[in-house]
C-alpha cells in the first residue's frame, strides 16, 4: 500500500516559495514543495513571474487552483480567445485540446494538475 500524498499548502509555506522569473527560464523552475502524480497527471505548485510558453493538452483537462497572486489566464477557443484573471481561490478547469496561457507579470503561485501525455508548448501565440 502506498503512503498517503500529503504536501503543505498553507499560506505559510505558499509565502515562503520564490517567484521564478521565466524571462530567462529555459526549463520548469523548481518548486520547494514535491511534485505527485495523481490519475494520470502530473501535480505541483508552480511560482512564477511572467508568461511560461502556451501549451495544450490533448490527454485530458487542466485544473489550476491560484494559492497566492494573481494570473491573466487567457484560452484559445475556436470563436475567438477567453480570458480572465484567476485570483486567490480561483479554481479553473482549462478544456483538453485547447491552446492556453497564464500571464503574471506581478507573481503568482498556483496548484496545477496537468495530464501527463499529449502536452504541447509554443513560446509564439499558436495560430498568431
Amino acid at each position: 500500500m502506498q503512503p498517503v500524498i500529503r504536501r503543505d499548502l498553507s499560506p505559510e509555506a505558499v509565502g515562503r516559495m520564490l517567484r521564478a522569473d521565466l524571462a530567462h527560464a529555459t526549463e520548469e523552475p523548481p518548486s520547494a514543495i514535491d511534485k505527485f502524480d495523481f490519475h494520470g497527471c502530473g501535480c505541483g505548485v508552480g511560482a512564477f513571474v511572467g508568461r511560461p510558453p502556451w501549451e495544450r493538452h490533448n490527454g485530458g483537462d487542466e485544473l489550476l487552483l491560484v494559492l497566492s497572486g494573481s494570473s491573466r489566464l487567457t484560452i484559445l477557443f475556436g470563436d475567438g480567445p477567453f480570458s480572465e484573471t484567476l485570483l486567490p481561490g480561483a479554481l479553473a478547469v482549462v478544456p483538453q485540446g485547447t491552446w492556453h496561457s497564464n500571464d503574471a507579470p506581478g507573481g503568482v503561485t498556483m496548484l496545477y494538475m496537468t495530464p501527463l501525455e499529449g502536452n504541447e508548448h509554443s513560446w509564439d501565440e499558436p495560430g498568431g
